[in-house]
C-alpha cells in the first residue's frame, strides 16, 4: 500500500502548483486521499495570498504528525503569515488578522536589530535572535540549507520606516 509523504513535501508539492491527482499518481494513492490530508493540513483550497504567504515559510515547521508538541499555529508563525499577506493586499484579512499583522510590524519596527529564527526541537519553536551580518535585511534568519524564492523575497525585507538595520557582529 502506497503511502502519502509527510506534511512539509505534501504542502511543498501543492503549492508548487501540482494538482491532487498528480500528486496522487506520484505517490499511488487517491486524489481524495491528497485532497483529505491537505483539508486536515488547512491548505486544500488555499487562496493565492495565503498560499504565497506560507510558500514565503523557509522552515519545515513542526505539526502534530510529528509528535512532542506543534509549532504550525505559534504565534510569531501566524503573525509573519499575516503581515505577509497585508503586505500582500489580501482583501480576506479579518480585524484580528489584521490587528496580529500590525504588531507584528511594530515589534519589526521596534527592534529592527532582530530577526525571527526558527528551531525545530525546542519546545517553542519561534525566537527573535539578534541579527548577523548574513541575515542582511530579512526580517527572518534564512536557512543555509534553503534556496531563498526567485520572486516575493521583498516581502521579507525590513519594512519602510525602519530604523538602521545593524547587524550584531560575530
Amino acid at each position: 500500500m502506497a503511502d502519502l509523504p509527510s506534511n512539509a513535501v505534501l504542502a511543498k508539492l501543492h503549492f508548487s502548483g501540482l494538482s491532487d491527482a498528480q500528486i496522487a499518481k506520484r505517490y499511488g494513492v487517491t486524489r481524495q486521499a491528497v485532497n483529505k490530508r491537505l483539508g486536515l493540513m488547512e491548505i486544500s483550497s488555499m487562496p493565492e495570498h495565503r498560499a504565497k504567504a506560507h510558500a514565503l515559510v523557509p522552515w519545515d515547521v513542526k505539526t502534530v504528525q510529528y509528535g512532542g508538541g506543534s509549532h504550525h499555529t505559534a504565534y510569531p508563525l501566524e503573525g509573519l503569515k499575516m503581515y505577509l499577506r497585508r503586505l500582500m493586499g489580501d482583501p480576506s484579512l479579518s480585524k484580528r488578522q489584521e490587528a496580529d499583522a500590525g504588531r507584528f510590524e511594530r515589534k519589526l519596527l521596534k527592534n529592527p536589530g532582530l530577526v525571527l529564527d526558527y528551531d525545530r526541537d525546542s519546545e517553542a519553536g519561534f525566537y527573535w535572535r539578534e541579527r548577523t551580518p548574513q541575515d542582511g535585511t530579512l526580517i527572518i534568519a534564512w536557512p543555509l540549507d534553503k534556496e531563498k524564492p526567485a520572486e516575493d523575497l521583498e516581502l521579507l525585507e525590513m519594512p519602510s520606516g525602519e530604523k538602521e538595520v545593524q547587524a550584531v557582529p560575530q
